[in-house]
């Protein structure tokens, strides 16, 4: 579990004792390539800690994706709808790489809030940063073009154009395949 240690302990300063328990609560699990660990209009109450590989969260409209989230090494990743209102997902969640992932269920993440308050604080913290990260995403789509959201995305997840299809880049950044071309060709 060293990703996903090591991201815990970069937002908050969970206590090795709290971590153990984390720990002692997840199931570790082998998910291939182009697998979905998340299904779009199923409720999931599992919470997925990426150790290894990277996975997408991505939405399903009139026969078009679009990817809206990229998690990799120490992310967590999960359906928000199933997790927090125990409604069927909106989206989906799908590897596009082999992935080794620690799962634990919401009940038991949440019986870890209410006794380690360092891992309550982590999660707080978590999702505060992510609120932060999407807000900041929407305002770039609206307000930066193409180039800047690509150079945006380079900083925001340094490394993975190389990991992913450039399709789902394109998605995530609200161009087309033809204009990300344009704009790394540019580079």
């Amino acid at each position: 579990m060293e990703h996903i240690i090591r991201k815990i302990r970069q937002i908050y300063p969970v206590s090795d004792e709290a971590l153990q328990a984390l720990q002692a609560n997840m199931e570790l699990r082998y998910y291939p390539k182009d697998t979905r660990i998340v299904q779009a209009g199923v409720t999931d109450r599992l919470v997925y800690f990426i150790e290894e590989g990277i996975a997408r969260s991505v939405f399903h409209h009139n026969g078009e994706d679009t990817t809206t989230w990229f998690s990799q090494e120490g992310d967590v990743t999960f359906g928000m709808d199933s997790l927090y209102y125990q409604q069927p997902s909106v989206e989906s969640v799908e590897t596009l790489s082999d992935c080794k992932i620690y799962v634990i269920h919401i009940d038991k993440l949440n019986a870890l809030y209410e006794t380690y308050i360092d891992i309550a604080n982590w999660g707080r913290i978590l999702h505060q940063n992510v609120n932060k990260e999407l807000s900041h995403m929407f305002v770039e789509r609206l307000q930066l073009s193409p180039k800047e959201r690509y150079e945006q995305f380079n900083r925001r997840y340094p490394g993975l154009i190389n990991r992913v299809k450039l399709k789902y880049v394109a998605a995530f950044l609200g161009i087309s395949i033809y204009t990300l071309s344009r704009v790394r060709a540019k580079k």
